[in-house]
């Protein structure tokens, strides 16, 4: 069955601590689930709270490895800060995913990007089984782990695995897109389902800090395509329908078990991009044309006057996905990633005039390949006076560089690390109803010492660097998003 998309041999796969590529620690399982105070270096400010964070870390299991970076059973890392100290803290999700390849010590179901190495019967079929890995977030006093397309897991504050959450009982077969948002000036926290079909739609449940149902709203899409981010407004939810196409062939192939989703997308720029903008409360919807533009986040969206502004990152081709030789998959085998691409992933704006059915795309920083913005909580949805965001230093595969955007210049600037400390997405410690705030975490992989800390920055005196660095005692796998509650764990 060598056409099958099978797990790589993780015995070809050399730990950090003798690889010699400085990154390996980033695409290196985390084994052992920790529960210790931090060292912590320099001055820590008067932060009370903790970060979640939530990535792959398991990209091996016995024999087996998985084939592609964004793919592995998910992790959720809790940073708890209080009068100066610092606690660190990571748990897997036990999904019975995890549960029954831990006990086999094998990868037995297909995912994302690789197949099962069980019997060829658990890779038939189109659905692929929860690893909770993309988001987290804490709302209602709840914690939830989520990934693409399923219901979220809830855990514990102690990180343990609670199960599936139902979030809307009318709904209760309802799955989510990882990607939630937050809306400051409704205090919501809004989720997204998307139909595929003939007919596409998307559904929004919007919870209330209570963790009720406040609102809900089916949009009608006029077009079926993979999107991973959306943007939310005032008084407005729309979706950069971007032209990634699911690939019918590849379908049929993954139904039989001879590919993987990984490779189902078909990128066609001929077809430009469709921006679908739906009023709030209303049946009021609209589709203006816009150039081909793929788009993996958001930065942030907000009305000005009567018109939209929606701001994201955006690249010229479907990012990274489809081939093995892409180097989301080549860095996974121990190969070498070749000269990264001519950056073009860079924060750029759709503005939404009224009556106009086409939207024109204006770039706001060209200066390197930029990922994983965040803004602060309390300005989701509104006007923003600053994003963050990781950034690759030319040449380099990995992002060494934390960039801002200023909200009401445009210009941005960078802070770069060290050598071979690679940085993640920044999350700025504040809340959705107070101010924004002053701080703002990274986790960050240092490849000279082989282990990770978190570095903390001062928005206020962002080209400084960090102020303080919270130490840990062993290396963490890439991870993709976090999120800060001003909840201090026991």
């Amino acid at each position: 069955m060598s056409w099958r998309k099978l797990p790589l041999r993780a015995a070809d796969w050399l730990p950090p601590e003798t690889n010699p590529a400085p990154w390996a620690g980033l695409l290196s399982s985390l084994t052992k689930e920790h529960d210790y105070e931090c060292e912590v270096t320099g001055d820590l400010p008067d932060l009370s709270g903790t970060l979640y964070r939530v990535g792959p870390g398991l990209y091996d299991r016995g024999p087996d490895r998985k084939r592609m970076m964004l793919d592995g059973d998910g992790m959720v890392q809790a940073l708890s800060i209080r009068e100066g100290r610092a606690h660190f803290r990571n748990r897997y999700v036990r999904t019975p995913k995890f549960v029954a390849e831990e006990q086999a010590n094998r990868f037995l179901y297909p995912t994302f990007s690789t197949h099962g190495s069980g019997p060829l019967r658990h890779n038939l079929g189109l659905g692929i089984m929860n690893q909770a890995n993309t988001t987290v977030i804490e709302w209602a006093g709840r914690l939830y782990a989520f990934d693409e397309g399923q219901k979220p897991y809830e855990l514990t504050g102690e990180l343990g695995t609670l199960g599936e959450a139902l979030l809307d009982p009318a709904q209760p077969k309802l799955s989510y897109w990882a990607h939630w948002k937050l809306d400051a000036i409704h205090q919501r926290l809004h989720l997204l389902s998307m139909v595929p079909g003939p007919k596409p739609v998307a559904r929004v449940v919007s919870l209330d800090r209570d963790g009720q149902v406040a609102e809900r709203q089916t949009i009608a899409l006029p077009r079926s395509v993979y999107i991973h981010d959306w943007f939310v407004t005032r008084n407005h939810f729309a979706l950069l329908l971007h032209p990634a196409f699911i690939s019918m062939p590849r379908m049929l192939e993954i139904l039989i078990g001879r590919n993987t989703f990984a490779s189902a997308l078909e990128w066609r720029p001929e077809q430009g991009s469709t921006l679908t903008v739906a009023r709030r409360g209303s049946n009021t919807t609209r589709n203006l044309s816009t150039r081909p533009v793929w788009m993996w986040h958001a930065i942030n969206a907000f009305e000005a006057g009567d018109e939209l502004v929606l701001d994201f990152i955006g690249g010229e081709t479907a990012g990274g996905l489809g081939s093995d030789d892409e180097p989301l998959f080549r860095l996974m085998a121990g190969g070498e990633p070749g000269p990264p691409p001519e950056p073009d992933n860079w924060p750029r704006r759709i503005r939404v005039k009224p009556g106009d059915d086409h939207a024109d795309e204006q770039i706001l920083l060209n200066d390197g390949k930029i990922e994983l913005p965040c803004v602060s909580a309390a300005e989701r949805g509104a006007p923003y006076s600053q994003a963050n965001m990781i950034r690759a230093v030319p040449g380099e595969m990995f992002t060494r560089s934390l960039c801002e955007l200023d909200g009401a210049t445009l210009t941005g600037r960078s802070f770069v690390f060290g050598e071979h400390e690679y940085c993640s997405e920044p999350v700025i410690c504040d809340e959705l109803d107070g101010k924004p705030g002053r701080y703002l975490l990274t986790q960050v992989y240092s490849g000279l010492e082989k282990r990770s800390h978190y570095a903390v920055l001062d928005r206020q005196d962002f080209m400084a660097g960090p102020v303080a660095r919270i130490q840990l005692q062993h290396h963490v796998p890439l991870s993709f998003h976090g999120y800060w509650s001003t909840k201090v764990l026991a």
